[in-house]
């Protein structure tokens, strides 16, 4: 993997860690099998990021998180593909008891799955794994499988447990068949369609001539709201369609992208600082972090949002550019670059309170720094991208999906074409 001369900003900080403990007990009789490791070469292709229990009246676009049980499947677009590969199962804080009684991974067809292309996941040697405790991600065992750049896989899961996920993802879709275990069936019988967010949390291939790993890292406009294509979760995945058709196949993008997520507070989803260990330095490859984090801090600055009582504090422009600095030191601790994206206009939301006039000032402040301040290795500004050039304060109607703070489809692809490739080459 590439590592870079950084910029150093000024200051001092302590990196944090944070520990957990992993239980797991056995659900059969047969022995543990030892799993070496196949290569060295393990990158992360695919990402979601597990979130925090939401209540329902502040779930995104009034959903509900639904239950999950009998088979589920996941239809994933990873970025580089490899000839081996394995899942990360972690159902986030909220799922604290996690049965499985059989797993598959295969390439997706039109209508469903190849089935030549099935191959049963184990874990730890096991076909089937019983998980106790809340937050703790499990590695499957590697299996044998090419998959191309950009291809779609499909991951299913035999539930033998229902289970709750913690926040609905318009985003995100699980196809669920409640019953018997379908995880080798071409297609699933009598399923429904939920969204939701997965209890995959991430896709790892070993592919050795990917050099750089590149994680998106932000809110609701990184991991695609108001994209009406399930399979391109926002701008890092028409940034990798833009690389793939670039021959860049050395280049991985996984998107940790959260809905609502904010960087100083907990909400949806834990904050960027409190999850930016888990979401950009564990990734496996990791080379470069994209951030943009930040606007739902400024737009739920002083609100009281559903499922509270009092007001969230008052957010200034410092508040979030020494939040910032935090996240390039630790980035940096680690050799990894970080390319910091300017925030994007909100102004005409139809939320109550979220942009205003004095809150774009503090917006508008913020992306000077990121512009000026040389803190960044690098910058990409979003902002200028889908910007209305009349009307600078708001998003170009061309680019909005509806509600003047999420791009469209359109306007997700204007803002990966933005981006300079030259930055990755």
């Amino acid at each position: 993997m590439k590592r870079f001369s950084l910029r150093k900003p000024s200051g001092v900080l302590a990196l944090l860690a944070s520990s957990a403990t992993l239980m797991l007990a056995a659900c059969q009789t047969a022995d543990l099998e030892a799993q070496p490791l196949s290569s060295e070469n393990w990158v992360a292709t695919w990402a979601s990021s597990p979130s925090l229990p939401v209540p329902p009246e502040a779930a995104p676009r009034g959903m509900v998180a639904p239950r999950l049980e009998g088979t589920v499947r996941y239809f994933m677009r990873v970025s580089a593909g490899g000839e081996k590969v394995r899942i990360v199962l972690d159902g986030g804080p909220s799922v604290d008891r996690l049965s499985i009684g059989s797993a598959s991974i295969a390439l997706a067809t039109k209508d469903g799955i190849d089935t030549d292309t099935i191959r049963p996941l184990k874990f730890f040697g096991r076909d089937d794994l019983l998980l106790l405790s809340a937050g703790a991600p499990i590695w499957s065992d590697p299996v044998d499988l090419d998959v191309p750049d950009g291809s779609v896989v499909a991951v299913s899961l035999y539930m033998r447990e229902p289970v709750n996920v913690a926040q609905a993802d318009p985003q995100l879709i699980a196809h669920v068949a409640p019953g018997a275990d379908q995880t080798r069936s071409q297609k699933l019988e009598n399923s429904k369609t939920l969204v939701g967010q997965p209890l995959v949390s991430a896709i790892h291939t070993d592919n050795a001539d990917v050099d750089r790993v590149v994680v998106a890292f932000g809110d609701s406009i990184t991991d695609g709201m108001g994209s009406r294509d399930p399979l391109m979760r926002g701008w890092p995945d028409y940034l990798a369609e833009r690389m793939r058709a670039a021959g860049m196949d050395d280049v991985a993008i996984v998107n940790h992208g959260i809905g609502g997520n904010r960087l100083l507070q907990d909400s949806v989803g834990q904050s960027a600082l409190a999850r930016f260990d888990r979401d950009v330095l564990g990734m496996p490859g990791v080379t470069d972090v994209i951030i943009l984090e930040g606007i739902n801090d400024i737009g739920v600055s002083g609100l009281v949002m559903p499922g509270r009582t009092e007001p969230y504090g008052r957010v200034t422009a410092s508040d979030i550019t020494s939040a910032y600095i935090q996240l390039i030191e630790r980035a940096h601790a680690n050799g990894i670059r970080v390319i910091g994206a300017t925030l994007t206009p909100d102004l005409g939301s139809p939320f109550p309170g979220y942009a205003t006039e004095k809150k774009d000032v503090i917006r508008k402040e913020v992306n000077d720094w990121i512009r000026n301040s040389g803190a960044f290795d690098a910058v990409i500004d979003f902002d200028a991208a889908v910007r209305d050039p009349e009307n600078p304060d708001y998003l170009a109607e061309k680019y909005n999906s509806g509600d003047r703070i999420h791009p469209s489809d359109v306007g997700y692809k204007a803002m990966a074409e933005s981006i300079d490739l030259d930055l990755f080459r």
